[in-house]
């Protein structure tokens, strides 16, 4: 008999205390996620190093619209939290696409470029509206003899 009053007291004692979580009334979290965020999405360095920026107050832009943005740098908004751009404030670059492709004609020599700013064009690229998977980007430049296949460190699988 002490064993099953023993339990049963425990049983009550537990159902006293209940679980010690308060409740609350509903919590108003924001907009439920809907997939992709609108907005031009470009990438560019900062102090945790390279990192995607949203423009939410455009809608998406085609890609050779969004690497005209990017090589216009960061707002001012992105400056105050530490973004910046490495590449070249002059020049161009002419985005031509294929099926699971996207070359680059730079207007600069590719060797000019940091190891950054490539990572820029890289990962905007792979990053830019598309069908599909992201696409290979490959770099064409005055001082390359061949294009150059690059991959966005930050999408890369493993």
């Amino acid at each position: 008999m002490t064993v099953r009053r023993l339990a049963a007291t425990a049983a009550l004692l537990l159902l006293a205390c209940g679980c010690s979580i308060p409740s609350t009334d509903p919590v108003r979290g924001g907009r439920a996620a809907t997939g992709i965020q609108p907005g031009t999405r470009l990438y560019f360095p900062g102090p945790q190093g390279i990192r995607l920026a949203i423009r939410p107050d455009t809608r998406r832009e085609d890609l050779q619209q969004t690497l005209d943005t990017l090589l216009a740098g960061p707002n001012r908004a992105e400056q105050r939290t530490g973004l910046h751009s490495e590449l070249p404030t002059t020049g161009r670059i002419q985005a031509t696409a294929t099926p699971g492709t996207v070359t680059l004609r730079l207007s600069w020599p590719a060797a000019s470029l940091s190891t950054t700013a490539i990572q820029q064009l890289v990962c905007t690229t792979e990053d830019a509206p598309a069908a599909g998977p992201p696409p290979r980007v490959a770099i064409i430049s005055s001082d390359a003899p061949g294009a150059i296949q690059q991959q966005c460190d930050l999408h890369r699988d493993g």
